[in-house]
């Protein structure tokens, strides 16, 4: 409506920005070395930003949710020098060429095939974009996955692909909060939006759990960021929701039908998480990947811990974790139901992989 305050559109600006990289010197300070890394290729309006290996060559990747622009994937050529492949491997637009309004994102072996696959949640009147990765480029399957309806009413910004309900199928969680205001909705917050919480079921698709957001009395503020974690070492993933101008929501996981779990936490031999860490369960012959990473969802930082639901198995038959410096360590047999710590140097070592070193 004109004449109204409102968000403006990123549109509105035209002022993209480069992604910024800042190299660590080692002794408190950073420099900024985004253009020789090849950053300056491709600009956009970055909100969500998530790390991993896209392209199994055992080198850390960066995926960019960009607002109304074409989604970025750099990807590590070594040397600390990237390349966008976005486009090349189909991650930068939707199923039907459009650009969305990416805000939140998060990267999880939805599929249990040993590769991260990527999801990026948008402004209302636009789905989800879920794209799973088939090792050389990227399908979008927002649709088949049942994200195409139930969340497009809503503006997602916090975003976690985590298993709730440890039954060893990954959920979904979405923090919602509007940028249009709509006084129909709710006239003491016209951006105040309920959160969404969706299922994951065998057949890959995902349900929407009722009541909205997964909480008995819905929640219903102008959400932004959402940070996951595990708050009282109960096996269950507690969220962390962040509100515009209201008090943060605390979400602690009392779901009663919860399956076993393992949770761990991978270190270096100094002691500090090992991000970019890639860590293997065997359970009952299924082999589930987790990356050691805390930097996903929208302006958050979450639990580095690595959370295995593990349904009714009472072990895991092994864990092995790729180091991020390479190596490849085993640590056997793990029970269920119980937080460990694993620490490079005190497993089995396995051979190293050539590729990507």
């Amino acid at each position: 409506m004109l004449g109204r305050r409102d968000y403006c559109s990123p549109r509105n600006y035209q002022a993209p920005a480069r992604d910024t990289l800042y190299r660590n010197n080692g002794d408190g300070t950073f420099t900024d070395v985004s253009a020789a890394a090849g950053l300056a290729t491709a600009f956009g309006n970055g909100l969500g930003l998530v790390c991993g290996d896209f392209n199994h060559d055992y080198l850390p990747d960066i995926a960019v949710a960009n607002d109304s622009m074409p989604n970025q994937l750099w990807i590590n050529a070594g040397g600390l020098t990237f390349r966008d492949e976005a486009s090349t491997r189909n991650c930068a637009m939707d199923q039907d060429g459009k650009a969305k309004a990416g805000m939140g994102i998060a990267a999880e072996d939805l599929d249990n095939d040993s590769d991260l696959d990527l999801m990026i949640v948008n402004l209302a009147n636009e789905s989800d974009s879920l794209y799973l990765n088939n090792g050389e480029y990227f399908l979008d399957v927002t649709i088949s996955a049942g994200l195409g309806g139930a969340s497009r009413t809503f503006t997602r910004f916090g975003l976690g692909i985590l298993d709730f309900n440890c039954d060893g199928l990954l959920d979904i969680f979405q923090a919602s909060g509007r940028v249009e205001e709509q006084t129909y909705l709710h006239a003491d917050d016209p951006y105040a939006e309920p959160n969404l919480l969706f299922r994951g079921t065998p057949d890959g698709r995902f349900v929407e759990v009722s009541p909205r957001g997964g909480t008995a009395e819905m929640l219903i503020a102008t959400s932004r960021a959402a940070a996951f974690g595990d708050i009282d070492n109960d096996g269950g993933i507690d969220v962390l929701v962040v509100n515009r101008d209201g008090p943060a929501h605390l979400l602690h996981n009392v779901c009663l039908d919860r399956g076993n779990w393992i949770m761990i936490r991978a270190i270096e031999s100094h002691g500090r998480d090992a991000i970019g860490a890639v860590v293997t369960a065997i359970v009952d012959g299924r082999s589930i990947t987790r990356i050691v990473r805390s930097a996903y969802s929208y302006c958050a930082a979450n639990d580095p811990r690595v959370h295995f639901g593990l349904g009714d198995a009472d072990h895991v038959d092994d864990v092995t974790i790729h180091w991020p410096e390479g190596g490849v360590e085993s640590f056997g047999s793990q029970a269920a139901s119980q937080h460990i710590t694993l620490r490079r140097g005190d497993g089995t070592a396995i051979s190293q992989p050539a590729e990507g070193r």
